[in-house]
């Protein structure tokens, strides 16, 4: 029975449905577009264009010279060479396009071989490198002069996912994005030291002379650069405290050999060594003796010795 009789845990009906509008109101009533759902972090839009176009390469340049000139990028995944002609051109595909645009403007008017002295030329591409994974490729019947190069390995799987470096804990240029990296395990951190007075160091004056070198040949650009012409009798901390100094610095050897004196540093990456590639090139170290110094990269990365 309906009323005052219904039991209070009694079910009810549901309420009845709203008749629909009349046709001719539905269309003046405006549906609401759906909320923007935001894109997760560091995910990249399918439409975004994350490789560059290298132009200014010699003509007999290698897959391998590129990719060894790449793969210090923050962000670098694949390099490819096409030729046009005699003229051969650079792709290079990054994880972000704010990579790939920092990457161009680190690139541009870099002087790739020090013999032809023609400046690289960098660019937004039209369209992204393609990353092919194939699948059951006979590794034989692919010219291995054309094929991709790339930041990873994808010889082992077919089904290996894109390889993607670890950021460091501020890029490269300068733009801080990522989680700071921990500090390095200490194992003294539990015995109490004592502090220790430091004295300010005196300053470093740079080169106070340049003299012409003969360097017609080098090689390709990496972190590690190769110091020539020193006499005998040049102080190693007269070098030292020239080269210290230079951003990027992590160490130095001195090498004295029966006929001459050798000298190879070590930077961060290879930005930092093609800096002073450039501006030190023929500096005059008084305690040499031979005129200005000649500085190269090295043909293969020299294993630094232990101090």
């Amino acid at each position: 029975m309906a009323g005052a009789g219904i039991h209070p845990f009694h079910q009810q009906w549901p309420p009845a449905a709203a008749a629909p509008p009349p046709p001719g109101a539905a269309a003046s009533v405006a549906v609401p577009p759906p909320p923007p759902v935001p894109s997760a972090p560091g995910t990249v839009a399918a439409d975004e264009v994350r490789t560059i176009f290298i132009t200014g390469l010699p003509a007999d340049v290698k897959e391998r010279e590129l990719h060894n000139l790449l793969r210090w990028l923050s962000g670098f995944e694949a390099s490819q060479i096409n030729f046009k002609g005699d003229q051969p051109m650079g792709f290079a595909l990054f994880s972000t396009a704010h990579q790939a645009v920092a990457a161009k403007a680190a690139l541009q008017d870099m002087v790739f071989d020090a013999e032809t002295k023609v400046a690289l030329h960098t660019e937004m591409a039209k369209k992204n490198l393609f990353v092919k994974r194939g699948v059951g490729i006979d590794a034989n019947a692919v010219d291995q002069s054309k094929r991709l190069r790339t930041g990873g390995d994808y010889t082992h799987s077919p089904y290996a996912p894109p390889f993607h470096p670890p950021p460091p804990a501020v890029s490269m240029w300068g733009t801080p994005g990522y989680i700071t990296a921990p500090p390095p395990y200490n194992p003294y951190a539990a015995y109490p030291v004592p502090p220790v007075a430091m004295t300010s160091p005196s300053p470093v004056t740079g080169p106070t002379a340049y003299a012409p070198v003969q360097n017609t040949k080098d090689n390709p650009p990496c972190n590690t650069l190769f110091i020539g012409n020193l006499g005998d009798t040049v102080v190693e901390e007269e070098l030292r405290s020239l080269f210290s100094v230079q951003p990027g610095y992590k160490q130095m050897k001195v090498l004295r050999q029966d006929r001459n004196t050798v000298c190879f540093i070590e930077f961060e990456d290879v930005n930092a060594a093609t800096s002073v590639h450039q501006t030190l090139q023929g500096a005059v170290i008084p305690s040499s003796g031979r005129g200005g110094m000649r500085i190269q990269y090295p043909l293969s990365i020299e294993k630094m010795l232990d101090s």
